[in-house]
């Protein structure tokens, strides 16, 4: 019984052209997200600490209060309505007035209470 022996593959100059296009886009890409975070960081170390401080409180009132107004919607779900009224919102600066208005009212409406909850609350 012969064997027969197993021809070798030659890419072409054009595979290999596809290979190192893909190799230089990969590096690209990672070059950018190493970048990018490294922005971050500069910024968070010339962040005032007390502004760092009123904008994590700004976002912990935001968390309550969206929690408060939609408590059994998952965070999905609210990253997809966000995402659907800035559809339908785009660049029209009426409706983001409305919004704008419409939003400062929620968050008078959803503020914290001061003092101690009732015990019906608990």
């Amino acid at each position: 019984m012969e064997t027969q022996a197993k021809k070798r593959h030659r890419r072409t100059s054009e595979e290999r052209l596809a290979d190192l296009e893909e190799k230089q886009r990969q590096t690209e890409m990672r070059l950018r997200e190493q970048l990018a975070k490294f922005e971050q960081q500069k910024r968070s170390l010339q962040e005032n600490p007390r502004a760092r401080r009123e904008r994590e409180a700004q976002r912990r009132s935001l968390m309550d209060r969206i929690s408060r107004l939609v408590p059994d919607w998952e965070p999905a779900q609210i990253l997809a309505a966000v995402a659907e009224v800035r559809d339908r919102v785009g660049d029209n600066s009426h409706l983001l007035g409305e919004l704008d208005n419409r939003g400062n009212a929620l968050m008078q409406e959803l503020k914290p209470r001061r003092g101690r909850r009732p015990r019906s609350a608990i």
